[in-house]
């Protein structure tokens, strides 16, 4: 799995990973960015509530659960944390809100709730202290 991003200008990048190309990573305004898109925190939050939905509606489909409706909201904070004031990301909450047709049992639902999360591979690695090796070379 690879992904590759491209400077542009100011904090302003295009991102390419498999058929998808050049979508936007940028900072707000309020960050030195021109706001063209997504912050990298955004994507980060994006992907865990990605990963989180789609493991869960994975669940809810093996076992043939017709959902009425399913949303995800996530939320991080931003703080400045140590003594150099570094800004982090401390605190990551997801609501996930779901209704399903009258006729599903709620055994099938909480085995859902129950389960889906250890299968959810960006919210695991995460937790889990994923490693990150990072090369930096002058061409």
């Amino acid at each position: 799995m690879k992904v590759t991003l491209s400077y542009n200008r100011n904090l302003h990048f295009k991102a390419s990973v498999r058929n998808f190309k050049d979508f936007n990573v940028d900072e707000p305004e309020s960050f030195h960015g021109t706001d063209l898109g997504p912050s990298a925190v955004e994507y980060l939050l994006v992907g865990i509530g990605g990963c989180l939905g789609t493991t869960f509606i994975y669940c809810i489909q093996k076992r043939n659960i017709e959902l009425n409706e399913f949303k995800v909201l996530v939320e991080g904070k931003l703080t400045h944390v140590g003594p150099k004031k570094l800004l982090r990301l401390v605190n990551v909450d997801v609501e996930m809100k779901f209704s399903v047709k009258e006729t599903t049992s709620k055994e099938s639902i909480n085995k859902c709730v129950k389960d889906f999360r250890e299968n959810c591979i960006v919210s695991n690695s995460i937790t889990d202290g994923l490693p990150i090796k990072v090369n930096c070379s002058q061409n």
